[in-house]
């Protein structure tokens, strides 16, 4: 396991790295200016990666079936959105009132 601290722990057994952009949005002017030049860095380097749309990994949200239910690591088959993700509501949510509920 990687030392506390470093983005391979965090990231630990992890292959996608999510944020919201309801979240990047509320973190203050220069933080968010500084996230927008290293993906410029990420552009410039060549980095190129697929779009993909993302499901909230919650029960309540969304319903995955998997392709054998016995075994919790089988391939996931079918989703069912259960209702829509308030995170996903950029343009009125607040990530500060989000953050507060999920706590």
């Amino acid at each position: 396991m990687s030392e506390i601290g470093t983005l391979s722990y965090r990231l630990y057994r992890t292959p996608y790295l999510v944020i919201p952009r309801l979240a990047l949005e509320a973190m203050p002017q220069d933080w968010q200016e500084q996230f927008e030049a290293l993906l410029v860095e990420a552009d410039k380097a060549g980095l190129q990666t697929p779009d993909y749309h993302v499901l909230r990994d919650d029960p309540e949200f969304t319903l995955a079936e998997r392709n054998d239910p016995e075994d919790e690591g089988s391939d996931l088959r079918f989703f069912t959105i259960m209702r829509p993700d308030p995170w996903a509501d950029y343009r009125r949510g607040d990530a500060q009132k989000l953050s507060e509920v999920s706590r």
